[in-house]
């Protein structure tokens, strides 16, 4: 950005801000001073302080943030091929917690949807509630604003009970293709009995439109994650010590913000359960390729780490007749995601039901009808869709869809080239939860899918090992596809 770019952005900014700063003054003072001479006048109060709040906090930004924008700059350039230096905690050796921020954002969207709902219980005497019963649910607002007040006291508290928790790393920055070692510094009052869960992210964070119809997605590419008993804290005058370790694959994507529309991010959350407010930590966290990035895997690949059987598995792996080994991938196994959807998918069909009565232009019902027909189908695959993979004396064979029906296909031992596994759906954001597809790709590059949305790391590991045993080690390949 040129430094006239940069002033024209100052000065729009400023401009948009004035009619809201103004606007906001003369409504706030004419509603103090009828409040003064006994006149209620909260239709006014609110309003005036919501727009003074965006008004002059635009103006903050527009001041405060060039100031910020030109140390960034500065520290930039003294430092320009080591990225992991640009950002304050990253530079001293750790990564500090969000949670100051979560409260923050939390407290600012309660207060400015209180400010915006809360002229309700005002504005509509009680004669119109008894009048018309319908008018209760403009009342959904303000208690909506309870919820988010209880949502931002509760992020308070965390942030009280446990302090201003970090993750300190040894060494800056984390390596791709190395162990990333560090320690988490927070304070419980109690250890957790069942101690802390860890998991360590890279996310692709994706932003697309602009203005109103600016949206962020993140997308899960890889998750490592653990459960690390109590015994493993370290108790201290100052705090209680969590010792963090994980391998970072030799193919993961490195941290990159240079496009912050299209960003890759690296994220450790750390998990517990106490009494009182529950324990959680999240943490950005620096992963580069740098010299010391082996050009040979020294950690496992990209989706090829544990591979030790689980405890409770969700596949049925079981032998068949003459010698046949055959995976079973039952429907229904993850419930939660397939309620989700389901869900999803009545609100939907809804919305077009309600299209309809209002006799919207025929367009509309018809382009949302097309989505609405995939999300039927997605439903009805997690609820009823079910796969057999039966490994036989040189092919296998895959016969997959809904109620156990499907066509067979056969592949011989002698066309897999690789076995794998993939993120391919998730629910929630970057500490959302990740399903894992096994795919199966051919000589010819042509991709077969052997089982869908499993949920357990550990055992989509376990699968894809006893997959790539059974195919004679023809499978075996370099990287894991994750």
């Amino acid at each position: 950005m040129t430094a006239t770019q940069n002033l024209a952005g100052k000065v729009f900014l400023t401009i948009f801000a004035l009619p809201f700063c103004g606007f906001g003054l003369l409504a706030l003072v004419k509603g103090l001073t009828a409040a003064q001479q006994g006149t209620s006048q909260w239709a006014l109060i609110f309003p005036g302080a919501l727009f003074s709040l965006i008004g002059f906090g635009l103006i903050a930004a527009v001041v405060f943030g060039s100031r910020y924008l030109a140390a960034e700059q500065k520290i930039q350039a003294e430092h320009p091929g080591e990225p992991w230096l640009w950002r304050d905690d990253w530079s001293h050796g750790r990564a500090d917690s969000k949670t100051k921020s979560s409260m923050l954002a939390a407290w600012l969207i309660a207060s400015l949807w209180m400010l915006v709902s809360a002229p309700i219980l005002f504005v509509i005497p009680k004669e119109q509630f008894e009048r018309e019963p319908k008018t209760f649910f403009a009342l959904l607002f303000p208690i909506a604003g309870i919820f988010l007040i209880s949502w931002a006291l509760r992020q308070t508290m965390r942030r009280l009970e446990f302090g201003k928790t970090y993750f300190e790393m040894p060494i800056v920055p984390l390596v791709v293709g190395r162990e990333a070692r560090g320690t988490i510094q927070a304070r419980f009052s109690n250890i957790p009995q069942n101690g802390v869960t860890l998991k360590l992210t890279c996310i692709r964070r994706i932003t697309t439109g602009s203005g109103d119809n600016r949206s962020t997605s993140e997308r899960i590419l890889w998750r490592e994650e653990k459960t690390l008993p109590a015994e493993q804290l370290i108790a201290g005058p100052i705090g209680t010590s969590i010792p963090v370790s994980f391998a970072v694959p030799q193919d993961a994507q490195a941290t990159d913000t240079t496009n912050s529309n299209d960003a890759i991010l690296w994220v450790l959350e750390a998990d517990a359960d106490v009494p009182g407010v529950d324990y959680k930590d999240l943490f950005e966290v620096p992963v580069f390729r740098t010299k010391d990035t082996p050009t040979a895997p020294q950690v496992a690949a990209w989706g090829s780490l544990a591979i030790s059987k689980p405890a409770h598995p969700t596949i049925v792996v079981r032998p068949s007749a003459e010698g046949r080994t055959e995976f079973y991938f039952p429907s229904a196994r993850n419930k939660g995601f397939a309620f989700g959807v389901t869900i999803f998918s009545l609100v939907w069909s809804g919305a077009i039901v309600l299209m309809i009565a209002l006799h919207a232009p025929f367009i509309f019902p018809v382009f949302f009808s097309l989505f609405d027909a995939l999300m039927i189908f997605i439903t009805l695959d997690l609820w009823m869709g079910s796969s057999t993979v039966i490994f036989n004396q040189g092919e296998l064979r895959v016969r997959s869809g809904l109620v156990g029906q499907g066509r067979i296909q056969e592949v011989p031992f002698s066309e897999i080239g690789e076995i794998r596994s993939a993120i391919t759906s998730q629910q929630g954001g970057a500490t959302g939860t990740p399903y894992y597809d096994i795919q199966l790709i051919k000589t010819d590059g042509k991709k077969l899918t052997l089982g869908k949305t499993i949920r357990d790391r550990q055992e989509v590991d376990w699968l894809v090992a006893e997959m790539k045993r059974l195919a004679g080690g023809r499978a075996m390949a370099a990287a894991g596809g994750r």
